[in-house]
């Protein structure tokens, strides 16, 4: 009887320190986007790193990165993946947000990003796409501003290409059956369109406009992060963790990579290291296109 009774006490004793420690988790709505670059992310919610550092977070996939700041906005996210693009529009727009960290760049020494055609559409040239019709992921994401700059910029007009909005789970199926002519995606899409032979790898056109462009960023509110500065040095020091376990534990991230993407792929240039330069690429593509309608000050962008 005492033995039970002991059992009980001690069962009820860790189910209040469970709960207790259940308690004293911060929760952080976090989207992502469903690429590589997003690994660190990944491991440290799979691993418990995030736990660790005393954050409950649930990971969010948007349907495309253009969710984010209205999401931010309305408080049913804290940290978005956003582009800086998408940052600099949503300012333009009366937000204030700022980029919290970096997520990636696409690097020319290591691409994974770029064109995918359908079977038979081989350019070689921007010209080439004159007539034809390019997938991307969402409009004014990266991918949009960046195709837009590289065509404009070797004389083809943007009304000479139709460009569509493609998530990237259609991207496969839709070129296969013919419906697009090209679409712009990123590992590990990259590699499974192509190996299912509904693709096939064309031309690195980001790597032509620039050999490193910093393309996805973690932003918030000013407000929240500003609020709640402490907490996001958490979630820092978690994805700098889940970063250096992806280096250390190959064989656990690929399995972790295989869950979540459906392949394990190599990461892009991965580094959380933001500077303001970052967002001048950025902002003069979108004066180019005519996006912007105020002034920038990139040194007010990011939040250290």
């Amino acid at each position: 009887m005492r033995s039970r009774l002991l059992t009980t006490v001690v069962a009820l004793l860790a189910f209040g320190a469970a709960c207790a420690h259940s308690e004293e988790l911060t929760k952080l709505s976090v989207s992502y986007s469903a690429t590589s670059d997003f690994m660190p992310t990944f491991i440290a919610k799979d691993t418990g790193i995030f736990e660790k550092h005393g954050l409950d977070v649930t990971l969010v996939n948007l349907a495309t990165t253009s969710l984010g700041p209205p999401s931010l906005q309305a408080g049913s996210l804290q940290i978005a993946s956003i582009s800086p693009a998408l940052l600099l529009l949503a300012n333009d727009g009366g937000m204030d947000l700022v980029a919290v960290a970096n997520v990636a760049a696409m690097d020319a020494r290591d691409p994974h990003s770029g064109f995918m055609t359908r079977p038979g559409f081989n350019p070689t040239k921007a010209s080439d796409f004159i007539g034809k019709t390019i997938g991307r992921p969402g409009i004014n994401s990266a991918f949009d501003l960046l195709v837009k700059k590289w065509l404009l910029d070797r004389g083809v007009k943007l009304d000479q290409v139709k460009i569509v909005e493609t998530p990237f789970g259609q991207m496969g199926d839709l070129l296969k059956a013919g419906q697009i002519d090209a679409a712009i995606a990123v590992e590990p899409l990259l590699t499974r369109v192509i190996n299912s032979g509904s693709a096939q790898r064309s031309i690195d056109f980001i790597s032509e406009i620039d050999p490193h462009i910093v393309a996805a960023i973690f932003g918030s509110t000013r407000e929240w992060a500003t609020a709640n500065h402490a907490t996001l040095e958490k979630f820092r020091a978690s994805v700098a963790e889940g970063m250096a376990f992806m280096k250390d534990h190959k064989a656990e991230s690929d399995a972790i990579s295989q869950k979540r993407l459906g392949l394990a792929g190599t990461p892009a240039a991965i580094s959380m290291d933001l500077k303001p330069s970052d967002f001048d690429i950025w902002i003069s593509i979108a004066k180019e296109l005519k996006l912007l309608q105020q002034p920038v000050d990139d040194k007010k962008l990011i939040l250290n």
